[in-house]
């Protein structure tokens, strides 16, 4: 439970903060878009290893409410989904849909989607992966 508390959990909060702010600074100045694709993958590597830690403290036998606890866990890996939603309305994924009134975004359009979606998730990563603090905590 070490583990979780003093390494895991303190490290999705920091990705969680950077993506947040690098998100809302890239809604300011556009130009941030590039910066932000770089921080992304962070996010997807915190959730990854959270998800390792919690199945392994789960399967070792902390007395915790697995169903709940595995059930904030798919939250926050079902959240990385929308990272990079802005992708969806590049001319390249539009050409790939025969939908005539499927929109094609400029890059600017395209850099303040990507940056609203990665604030967003950050604030909910670090509101679900708080729970699953809370749930795990209490069991220990």
């Amino acid at each position: 439970m070490g583990i979780y508390t003093g390494v895991v959990y303190p490290l999705v909060l920091v990705v969680c903060a950077v993506l947040a702010i690098v998100g809302l600074a890239t809604l300011a100045w556009p130009r941030l878009h590039r910066a932000l694709k770089l921080i992304t993958p962070a996010a997807f590597v915190a959730a990854g290893v959270q998800a390792v830690t919690v199945v392994a403290l789960l399967l070792t036998g902390i007395d915790a409410d697995m169903i709940l606890a595995l059930g904030y866990l798919i939250a926050s890996v079902a959240l990385l989904a929308l990272l990079g939603i802005g992708r969806l309305g590049t001319p390249e994924a539009a050409a790939g849909d025969p939908d005539p009134n499927r929109p094609v975004l400029s890059p600017l359009q395209i850099a303040r989607v990507d940056a609203a979606a990665a604030a967003i998730v950050a604030i909910a990563l670090a509101v679900v992966s708080w729970r699953v603090y809370v749930i795990l905590e209490t069991a220990a």
